[in-house]
């Protein structure tokens, strides 16, 4: 019998052995999926995400809960929780006692173990579900330290509604982390559990604090607590409403959740001090904005050095705009106008292309068909880069575009951030500097932040942590020249006088206007700080005569003086390889010995192209009628040196077309040979152009414009078509030809035998 019974016993012990070898549900159900805090760089939380269960969940650790809560929680529910293997025969014991001299279930007799094997799997309580739970228990217990298990105990509680555990409890009940907890706090938190609902402190404030004290007394006779202590606790009032969660720059808590996955904890860079100044500002400026028919505005803030997102403004009304306040207005696509600008000029300037003095042609140009205007339709002649820049001509930038190249540009721009630039080259063209494709707020900051930061891209930051590695786009020589052009850049603030001012900032800073007047930015930077502001409407409704500088620049350097409220430097670099040299007036190339005029220029040493002045030429003309000389005449005729100014053909034609006076070369002597140099370009017609004939309409109504750039010494133009005279006239004398179907041949000669021909083909 013995034998039987020492063989069943071993059966048992075995059978036991065997069935909480592992518990009857993977341990990742004591780790459901979190919710998301995301925090601050001074790690105040910002905003709260709902956990995929819809539940409020913070996992905690026990280091990161108040030593008060685990110690209550072990005393009131399990006080013999490091002692057991899982399972406590007194309790359960004990309560079966209770239970049957009561007549009812007063007490479950379950450990701390028990309850998290049923917060894993619910089941309903049965005497079934009971003996599973204990087998788990004890299952648990050989997987699991003691910690562990109390650390997923205290995660997993119920607290009422869709608040679980007890990050969350103290969150929403206290409005608290769970590591500030008091005496009364943590004791509500130890008895809540019990009956979530019926302790519900907000809505069953009676019966929550009877529970609470009732622990805090018992707690205080058994020794756990000093009485003094529980009285105190028995004081001390109960919440009387869930706080309400952190909401703070709702947009860019979302980017950042996007950014970083699922995740616990979301540590960012965000500075709520920025974020509520820049959030104040655009909110008082919204009445502003409204009143000229733009109904948004967004804004963000870089620091310069590191690229970390300070603060970002998607939208001033998050809730109370119900189509468009939940937008991010700082990721939306759209047009930048001419905010690239300046991007184009620091590539040319790396080039050797352009330095700040250089001239640049600001005349009517034709591109195959393309022909831009600058804002004001007006057009300047010759300018400086330095002045196209601050005045943001368009027909110069365009112009540069074609010479450095729309796929070399687009490709400088992809690795500067600006993604949404997914069509190929010739999707934009020439129209790409002028605004002809998409970019976003968040990421045109950063392209200038690389401006700022000496020309090395590093993509904006919203995530706390180590940058990676840079990409060089330009060179600080580049950036330098380009910031100290953009600070001249006339402000709304301070137009003439900011520099003598005290404690204003220093910022470069450029303006935009998309096409069709539906969107305007301003863009500035100071050696801290990057600033970035867009105002439009959200559904892309035009507005008539929005701009960059009126409507925006105000918003910006009101916000920098916010960010900045002690002033500002230029961002600024060390040991740049920038040299001031001569150059001439008229050319702006290096000057030969009959240049009459020199002014200084600051260029790129061994980058900067430079060639001799092409404008100021040595002939020699007859003295006594002041014509030129060449060929045998030279020999027979008494000749004199003169210098006389070449200017471009394309300038020349502009200056006759537009009645601009200008020293014009003198004639040569008839009879002494053609004389050599430049002759009429063809502008119209072009054979990159199609053209074609309608049958359908009147062919007076299809003439087609005969135009040409003249050089200075030109005086009549004759223009042949397949061989024929087609027409004559002046430099800049209106002629037309009426084309017909076919390929055709067109020359265009002045009157000094010079002359250039085109193919074109009419449909």
């Amino acid at each position: 019998m013995a034998a039987a019974l020492a063989v069943l016993g071993l059966a048992a012990c075995l059978g036991l052995l065997w069935a909480t070898a592992r518990p009857p549900f993977p341990l990742s159900a004591l780790s459901p999926a979190p919710s998301t805090v995301v925090a601050a760089r001074n790690g105040l939380p910002l905003r709260l995400f709902l956990a995929p269960d819809q539940s409020w969940r913070f996992p905690v650790r026990l280091g990161t809960v108040s030593p008060l809560l685990p110690r209550l929680v072990v005393a009131a529910e399990d006080k013999r929780f490091f002692r057991h293997p899982g399972v406590d025969p007194l309790a359960l014991g004990r309560a079966a006692v209770a239970n049957l001299l009561s007549g009812r279930v007063v007490s479950g007799g379950s450990t701390l173990t028990m309850q998290l094997a049923r917060l894993a799997r619910p089941r309903p309580r049965t005497f079934a579900a009971k003996v599973e739970e204990a087998l788990a228990a004890l299952a648990l217990e050989r997987h699991l330290s003691k910690e562990a298990i109390l650390e997923r105990y205290l995660s997993m509680a119920p607290y009422g509604g869709n608040i679980v555990g007890v990050g969350a409890a103290s969150t929403f009940y206290f409005g608290k982390t769970p590591d500030r907890l008091s005496l009364a706090e943590a004791a509500l938190l130890t008895v809540l559990p019990r009956s979530p609902l019926r302790l519900d402190p907000v809505r069953h404030p009676t019966a929550a604090k009877a529970a609470r004290d009732r622990l805090l007394a018992a707690l205080a006779r058994r020794g756990v607590v000093t009485a003094e202590a529980a009285a105190e606790a028995s004081r001390a009032p109960l919440p009387t409403a869930l706080a309400d969660p952190p909401f703070v720059a709702p947009q860019f808590c979302q980017l950042a959740r996007e950014l970083a996955g699922p995740a616990p904890r979301i540590d960012t860079t965000l500075d709520p001090s920025a974020q509520k100044a820049v959030t104040d500002i655009l909110r008082g400026r919204k009445a502003w904005l409204a009143g000229q028919g733009i109904g948004a505005v967004a804004a963000v803030v870089l620091d310069a050095s590191s690229r970390e997102v300070l603060a970002m403004v998607g939208s001033t009304d998050y809730f109370g705009d119900t189509r468009f306040g939940q937008i991010n207005g700082a990721t939306i696509r759209r047009s930048p106008g001419s905010a690239l600008k300046p991007f184009l000029y620091a590539m040319a300037l790396d080039k050797g292309l352009v330095f700040p003095q250089s001239l640049l042609l600001d005349i009517p140009t034709g591109f195959a068909g393309y022909s831009p205007k600058n804002y004001d339709g007006h057009f300047r002649g010759r300018v400086t880069m330095e002045q196209a820049l601050v005045t943001s001509l368009n027909v110069p930038a365009v112009r540069l575009l074609n010479d450095v190249g729309p796929a070399s540009f687009l490709d400088l721009l992809r690795r500067g951030g600006i993604t949404t630039l997914d069509r190929p080259a010739g999707h934009y063209g020439l129209s790409l500097v002028l605004g002809g494709g998409e970019v976003t707020l968040l990421s045109l900051a950063g392209l200038y932040a690389d401006l700022a930061g000496g020309g090395e891209h590093r993509p904006p930051r919203l995530l706390a942590g180590r940058d990676g590695p840079g990409t060089r786009l330009f060179s600080a020589e580049a950036c330098a020249l380009v910031t100290e052009t953009l600070a001249k850049v006339e402000r709304p603030d301070l137009p003439s006088s900011w520099e003598r001012a005290l404690a204003v900032p220093a910022v470069a800073w450029k303006t935009g206007t998309s096409y069709g007047h539906r969107d305007a930015w301003a863009l500035g930077y100071s050696a801290d700080r990057v600033i970035g502001v867009w105002v439009g409407n959200m559904d892309g409704a035009p507005v008539k005569g929005i701009s960059g500088a009126v409507h925006v620049g105000p918003i910006l350097f009101e916000l920098f003086r916010a960010v900045e409220a002690h002033g500002s430097r230029l961002a600024t670099a060390q040991g740049l390889n920038l040299r001031e040299i001569e150059v001439c007036a008229d050319s702006r190339q290096l000057p030969g010995p009959d240049c009459p005029r020199h002014v200084t220029a600051k260029i790129i040493p061994g980058v900067t192209r430079l060639g001799p002045c092409p404008v100021h030429r040595r002939l020699l003309v007859d003295a006594a009628t002041g014509r030129t000389l060449s060929g045998d005449c030279l020999e027979t005729r008494e000749a004199k040196p003169v210098v006389v100014a070449r200017y471009p053909a394309e300038l020349v034609s502009w200056w006759r077309a537009s009645g601009i006076p200008f020293e014009e070369p003198p004639e040569p002597e008839p009879g002494c040979g053609a004389p050599a140099g430049e002759g009429p370009r063809i502008v119209s017609p072009s054979s990159a152009t199609p053209y074609v004939f309608r049958r359908d309409a009147p062919a007076e109504f299809q003439r087609i414009a005969l135009l040409a750039d003249v050089p200075a010494g030109s005086r009549r133009l004759s223009w042949y078509v397949d061989g024929e005279l087609a027409a004559q006239g002046l430099p800049g004398e209106r002629l037309f030809w009426q084309p017909s179907p076919g390929a055709h041949r067109l020359v265009v000669a002045d009157d000094q035998g010079r002359a250039d021909a085109v193919t074109v083909r009419v449909e």
